[in-house]
């Protein structure tokens, strides 16, 4: 069977990675580390390696606390984009206050593109100092947005779904960023409004608020977007769900740029949102707009297995994962 381009499937994953490391996987501790690989032809690599491992931990409820990255070049890369991927790499780390400690680089014909492997380890959450969570609220709420009205199993009572910031930030930053095209069709504004979503691809300090409120569950909104975050939700707390695709909040310029493209945006990248499962919402809710943080209500997790998702008078299950929508543009 040929493996589709793009992250490997659930079925794919279960049949040929997770049961072979079973075994070996049992020990007491608990692991405190993640590896993510960025692919896609962009010019921040370095940038999206340091996020994409970081928001990795932080889901898993683990404090990031140093990065290593494996940077592999193909032939003839000049020196100065190993120095520009280092920077966005130490530029990132500086500001997540993460130490860069070694790493490994190569110039190798088996890739045609830079490729950059970030990992990142951690503490636990609970066990990190009361301080590292900061009391000043973050910088999010300076960009207007569109809220659009329109392992074991948890506590029973922890089932509402809370989702911060947007659905599709990163592709939308993305595709700003790399698609000159879009220049032609959209103002200035708007695209350096969608290249400053950069900034904001860090769940880390949501993270650790809501470890703090005593979440349930954590998943991080990252390659294949919201529908494909829903999915592991869904396996992480082994329930079902019922979740209004009205409620999730989605900037009103990742609309237009998908359907510039005809593209979904909730199969679109996502770094930098969040879904958490709690028994009250409403204080979450809270306690992340006190940091500056947007987040809202999007549904609730169900005691069956059906994932349900309400468009409207719409009513439709979610398939597993599809590849990501940002593999046809780049």
């Amino acid at each position: 069977m040929i493996i589709k381009n793009g992250k490997a499937g659930v079925n794919v994953l279960d049949r040929s990675v997770f049961k072979r490391i079973h075994a070996v996987s049992e020990k007491e501790g608990r692991i405190t580390m993640s590896a993510d690989p960025v692919t896609l032809p962009v010019r921040e690599i370095g940038e999206y390696a340091v996020y994409a491992a970081i928001n990795a931990l932080s889901a898993e409820k683990i404090l990031p606390e140093s990065f290593r990255p494996v940077i592999l070049l193909p032939p003839g890369t000049d020196e100065s984009r190993l120095r520009e991927i280092m920077d966005q790499i130490c530029r990132v780390c500086a500001s997540q206050d993460l130490t860069v400690e070694g790493g490994h680089t190569e110039v190798t014909a088996a890739v045609t593109r830079p490729v950059v492997i970030g990992c990142c380890t951690g503490v636990p959450m609970e066990t990190a100092p009361k301080s590292i969570c900061p009391e000043k609220p973050g910088n999010t709420s300076g960009l207007e947005r569109d809220r659009r009205d329109g392992s074991e199993c948890g506590p029973v009572s922890a089932r509402r779904i809370v989702m911060t910031k947007w659905a599709g930030m990163e592709g939308s930053c993305v595709l700003a960023r790399e698609k000159k095209d879009l220049e032609e069709v959209f103002p200035e504004t708007i695209l350096h409004r969608m290249r400053k979503l950069g900034e904001y691809l860090s769940v880390k300090e949501e993270a650790l608020l809501c470890a703090k409120e005593g979440t349930a569950y954590l998943t991080d909104l990252s390659e294949g977007g919201f529908y494909a975050a829903l999915f592991r939700l869904s396996q992480k707390a082994r329930r079902g769900f019922r979740v209004d695709l009205k409620s999730v909040p989605v900037l009103q310029e990742t609309i237009e740029f998908a359907n510039h493209y005809d593209i979904d945006p909730y199969r679109m990248r996502s770094a930098g949102s969040l879904l958490a499962v709690t028994d009250d919402a409403e204080a979450l809710i809270e306690a992340l707009s006190q940091r500056g943080i947007p987040a809202v209500g999007i549904g609730e997790l169900s005691e069956d297995q059906d994932k349900i998702i309400r468009n409207g008078e719409e009513i439709r299950y979610l398939d597993l994962p599809q590849p990501d929508e940002l593999l046809k543009l780049l």
